[in-house]
C-alpha cells in the first residue's frame, strides 16, 4: 500500500497539475471520475477504498492532485449538490466493477466509509467544515439508503416496509429509468434487478418441480411467492386459458397484422386482441371509460395514419398506463376494482398480452408497477394484501412467458372424454429453459422487427 502511496508518478497522471480552479464544475468532476476508473482496474479493492475514504472522507491530498484538487473545487464554490452528484457517481463506478467480479464485501465495506466517527467531529477548516457537513447530509438523505441497500446492506436509518422489499426489482427499474441519476447507478440497478429477476424465475421453477411432484424433490426449496402451494394452480390456469404458445402466436401475428392498418383500425383491433371489443353490451362503465373512451381518443388526429413501430410502441404503452394508473398517478378506478373483487388473474392477463406484442415495452410495465408499489407501501401489509397477491400473481405469469423460459402444461391421466377434463389435477407443469427461435429475436430485437415488417 505504502508503494501507492509513494510511487513517484502514475501513467495516468498528467505531467503537470491542471488548473480546474478557471474550468468547470463539469471538469473538476470529471477529473475525478478520471481518477477512479483508471484506478479500478490497476489495484486491489483495500487501496482503492484507502484512496476514497483519504479523498472524499478525511479530505487529505491524494498522489493524483488533479482529484484533490478538483473536490477543493467543487466545496469552494459551494455546489452541494454537484459533489453528491459526483460522490454517488464515483460509488457506483467502483461498486458495478467489484460487483462483476463479485466482490461484495468491497461494496460493502465502500458504503460503511461514510459511518466514520471523523464526519461528526467539528473542525474550524472551512473546506473541511463544508464537506463533513456535505457528509452528514447524505448519509440522512435517500440516495444513501439506496446505496447502501444496493449494496447488499439495509439502510441504517430508512424503515423498509418488508413486503415492498419482496418486490425490489420493479423499484430498481424505477431507479435504471430516472435520468437524473448517473448513468452507473443506473446500470447497478438494472443489473441488479435483471439478477433478481432470474433468481425468482429459477426459485419458482424449483419450487413448482417439487410441489407437482409425488417424488418430494427438494423439500427444503422455498417458495418465492405468498400465495403458498395455491401457485401451482394459478401456473395450471394461466396455462390452460389458452396455453404458452397460442398466447404468444395471437401476440405474434397480431404484430404482423398490425404493419398493414390505419392508426384507427389499429386501435379497434387491439381491443378485440386483448378482448374487449368496444360495442360489447357487458363491459363495465368503469372499463368503458378507463379502457376503451380513453384508447379510442389516443391521438386520434392521427387515426387516418398508416401504422408505424413508433405508434405501436406508444399505444402499447399508453394501454398499460391506463389500467394501472390514473391521471394523478395513482391506481387505476380499474385496477381498485380488480382488487376489490379479488380479480387478479384477468388484469394481469391483459397485461401480458399486451407485453407480447413488443416485448420492450415491459420496462414501462415495470416503472408503473413500481410507481404503484410506492402508493401502496405507505399502508401495512394488512391493509394491501390484495394488491401483494396481484404482484405475485403478476411475477408468476410474467415468469411463465418469459423469453427464456418455456413452460408447458402436461396431462398426466387418460380421460376418456378429453373435451370434458377440465381437472386441472389431471395436468403436470413442466418448465425448462429454452433458445430464442428466429422468429422470438425478431420479437426481443427492434431494430431486426423493424427491417423484417418494415414498419
Amino acid at each position: 500500500m505504502a508503494q501507492f502511496y509513494h510511487q513517484n508518478q502514475f501513467n495516468y497522471i498528467a505531467k503537470q497539475t491542471t488548473d480546474v480552479t478557471s474550468g468547470s464544475i463539469e471538469k473538476a468532476q470529471q477529473n475525478i471520475y478520471n481518477f477512479f476508473l483508471e484506478i479500478i482496474n490497476r489495484y486491489d479493492s483495500e487501496v482503492i477504498l484507502n484512496q476514497f475514504n483519504q479523498l472524499f472522507i478525511r479530505y487529505e491530498e491524494i498522489d493524483n492532485v488533479n482529484a484533490y484538487y478538483a473536490l477543493g473545487e467543487i466545496i469552494f464554490h459551494n455546489r452541494e449538490n454537484d459533489f453528491k452528484y459526483a460522490l454517488l457517481r464515483c460509488c457506483y463506478i467502483l461498486n458495478n466493477n467489484w460487483a462483476i467480479n463479485g466482490n461484495i464485501s468491497a461494496c460493502q465495506k465502500l458504503v460503511d466509509l461514510f459511518l466514520a466517527d471523523s464526519i461528526g467531529v467539528p473542525t474550524q477548516i472551512y473546506k473541511l467544515k463544508k464537506l463533513r457537513q456535505w457528509l452528514q447530509n447524505f448519509v440522512q438523505s435517500e440516495d444513501y439508503s439506496t446505496l447502501r441497500s444496493l449494496s447488499g446492506r439495509a439502510g441504517i436509518r430508512k424503515v423498509y416496509h418488508n413486503w415492498s422489499e419482496r418486490f425490489s426489482s420493479y423499484l430498481l427499474i424505477s431507479e435504471y429509468a430516472d435520468t437524473r441519476k448517473p448513468l452507473e447507478q443506473r446500470q447497478y440497478a438494472a443489473n441488479l434487478s435483471r439478477k433478481i429477476k432470474k433468481q425468482f424465475k429459477f426459485d419458482l421453477a424449483m419450487y413448482t418441480a417439487r410441489i407437482d411432484s409425488n417424488l418430494g424433490v427438494n423439500p427444503q426449496r422455498p417458495n418465492p411467492t405468498n400465495l403458498g402451494d395455491g401457485v401451482l394452480l394459478l401456473i395450471k390456469r394461466v396455462l390452460n386459458k389458452q396455453g404458452n404458445d397460442n398466447y404468444r402466436k395471437a401476440a405474434r401475428s397480431f404484430f404482423e397484422r398490425a404493419a398493414s392498418m390505419s392508426f384507427a383500425e389499429f386501435k379497434d383491433s387491439l381491443l378485440t386482441y386483448l378482448g374487449i371489443p368496444q360495442d360489447d353490451l357487458e363491459i363495465s362503465e368503469v372499463f368503458r371509460l378507463t379502457i376503451v373512451q380513453k384508447l379510442k381518443e389516443f391521438q386520434d388526429h392521427r387515426d387516418e395514419e398508416s401504422m408505424t413501430l413508433s405508434l405501436l410502441y406508444v399505444t402499447c404503452n399508453r394501454i398499460l398506463q391506463y389500467l394501472l394508473l390514473s391521471e394523478i398517478r395513482n391506481p387505476s378506478e380499474f385496477l381498485r376494482l380488480s382488487l376489490e373483487y379479488d380479480n387478479f388473474l384477468n388484469p394481469v392477463i391483459l397485461l401480458l398480452r399486451i407485453v407480447l406484442i413488443l416485448p420492450h415495452v415491459r420496462f414501462y410495465l415495470e416503472s408503473y408497477i413500481a410507481e404503484l408499489i410506492r402508493f401502496y407501501s405507505a399502508y401495512e401489509e394488512t391493509e394491501c394484501q390484495a394488491f401483494i397477491n396481484f404482484l405475485d400473481v403478476l411475477n408468476v405469469t410474467l415468469a411463465i412467458f418469459d423469453e427464456d423460459t418455456g413452460y408447458s402444461l402436461i396431462k398426466m391421466k387418460n380421460i376418456e372424454n378429453d373435451l370434458a377434463d377440465i381437472n386441472l389435477d389431471n395436468y403436470r407443469v413442466f418448465s425448462q429453459l429454452k433458445r430464442f427461435t428466429s422468429i422470438d429475436r425478431q420479437l426481443v430485437n427492434q431494430e431486426e422487427t423493424t427491417k423484417t415488417l418494415n414498419f
